[in-house]
């Protein structure tokens, strides 16, 4: 599959699953993670059920998209992210061209 063709897959996904995209997007880091639980209207998709998106094994890391509301503004937040040290190399991280 190609470079756009994996990317296009993931964002798909997601489209199928909220109706209206966020414009704002922020990764939670250690110790952040609750702040997606916090989100209001919420749909949460793991990271298994993106294609292409690499799953994440450390724990504190949950490993799932969240897109919802937050003082009213639609946000997605990544609760946790794969890491290079998990045996994912740089391009699957970033889900950029190899």
């Amino acid at each position: 599959m190609t470079y756009f063709g994996r990317v296009q897959a993931a964002a798909d996904a997601v489209r199928a699953r909220v109706p209206v995209l966020p414009a704002t997007a922020i990764v939670l880091g250690s110790g952040l993670g609750d702040f997606a639980g916090s989100l209001g209207d919420a749909t949460s998709m793991s990271y298994g059920e993106l294609p292409n998106w690499p799953v994440s094994s450390v724990p504190g890391h949950e490993g799932r998209l969240v897109i919802g509301k937050a003082k009213g503004h639609l946000i997605a937040a990544l609760a946790g992210r794969s890491h290079l040290y998990e045996g994912h190399d740089a391009a699957t991280v970033t889900l950029r061209r190899a």
